[in-house]
Formats: C-alpha cells, sequence, structure tokens
C-alpha cells in the first residue's frame, strides 16, 4: 500500500520535470526569436 502511494508520487514529480523542461524549451525558442530579430534588423 505505501509503496503504491510512493510510486504516485514519482509520477507526479515526473511530470512537474516535464511541465518544466516545456518551460525551458518555451523560454529558449523565445530568446531564439528575439536574436533572429536583432540580427535582421
Amino acid at each position: 500500500m505505501t509503496e503504491g502511494r510512493g510510486q504516485r508520487a514519482e509520477g507526479r514529480g515526473q511530470r512537474a520535470e516535464d511541465r518544466g523542461q516545456r518551460t525551458d524549451d518555451r523560454r529558449q525558442m523565445t530568446e531564439d526569436r528575439k536574436q533572429m530579430i536583432e540580427q535582421r534588423g
């Protein structure tokens, strides 16, 4: 019983990690776009 609860918590942590990764990717995309605009200007 306790084991299942631990696994569930682990899955929740993994999901939060994935969400953080997605946020990092979005931030990177924004940085790339900013640099492209600067180069064009």
